[in-house]
């Protein structure tokens, strides 16, 4: 008997040995990325392979291995990147004030931004798998009126609809909102937008799109999964500020500015600071500004 009680007591110890261990373990968390120059970034774009940053002067800067560094002295706005597989490297697009158009090359060891045509006020990169015209999905809105870019004729074909922002996915599928709320997504066999079945009366304010799925955030903060077939799903109610979903899973952000990650129908805190926007990469990782235009980089044990 005493044998039996002193190896149930070995085993009891070894237990709690194990958990104090798992507890002390290194946590996931976000660590900070340092750019050259000390410049404050305002935004942070994630692709498959590369790092793209737009800092508070609207310059762009390239992660270039442990810090960003300016890539071109042009002013942007917005920045896109995204698409990049393993036979290209990402897109990199970008607008300016006056809606001016800029897409990103590499020459020799500078990055040249040459001029596209048209004016928009948003743009989306991601990967392109269905035809030669479109080896990256590039999509932007003027005011309302929705556009694809088509590198077969270097210019833009208009889509049919009317939308208020759009995303592009890591695994091709674009969705958009409308004016009112409604969601879309595009048909690529009729090359229009159409309502999928199973959306309620969700007024919608954000959707994300990637290989985990489509998430949505209505006008209540509330996160939704679009499973198709069956419509909408809720994740969380009523406390979420932003979605960003790809590759590299799916992340929200809290109204406090606490990051959270979305996993296997559960979700747990990663950081414990806070963030003020967050970029969901394809491989290119989980990148995040705070308020003083600090980036930080997702890191795991």
């Amino acid at each position: 008997m005493k044998n039996q009680i002193g190896k149930c007591l070995l085993k009891m110890l070894a237990l709690v040995l194990g958990m104090v261990c798992a507890q002390s373990a290194p946590a996931q968390t976000f660590k900070r990325v340092n750019v050259k120059g000390g410049a404050a970034l305002a935004q942070v774009s994630s692709g498959r392979a590369s790092v793209w940053a737009r800092a508070g002067n609207g310059n762009p800067y390239i992660l270039k291995g442990k810090q960003f560094v300016l890539a071109n002295s042009i002013t942007l706005t917005q920045i896109a990147v995204g698409g990049g597989n393993a036979f290209q490297a990402d897109a990199v697009w970008g607008l300016n004030s006056s809606g001016g158009i800029y897409s990103a090359r590499k020459s020799g060891t500078s990055w040249i931004f040459d001029q596209m045509p048209g004016v928009l006020n948003f743009i989306a990169v991601g990967p392109g798998y269905k035809d030669k015209c479109h080896p990256y999905e590039v999509w932007g809105l003027s005011s309302t009126l929705i556009y694809r870019y088509n590198f077969c004729i270097q210019n833009w074909d208009n889509v049919p609809g009317s939308l208020g922002t759009l995303a592009v996915g890591s695994n091709g599928r674009v969705w958009g909102i409308n004016g009112n709320g409604a969601l879309f997504e595009f048909i690529f066999e009729t090359l229009r937008f159409s309502q999928p079945p199973g959306l309620g009366g969700l007024v919608a304010t954000q959707v994300a799109v990637g290989t985990n799925g489509v998430w949505v955030l209505d006008d209540q903060s509330s996160l939704y999964m679009f499973v198709d077939g069956f419509g909408l799903k809720l994740a969380i109610g009523g406390s979420i500020a932003q979605v960003q979903v790809g590759g590299n899973g799916v992340w929200e952000i809290n109204p406090s500015g606490a990051v959270i990650r979305y996993e296997n129908l559960q979700y747990f805190d990663v950081i414990p600071g806070t963030l003020a926007s967050i970029s969901v990469g394809s491989g290119a990782g989980v990148w995040g500004l705070d308020s003083s235009g600090k980036a930080y980089a997702f890191s795991t044990p």
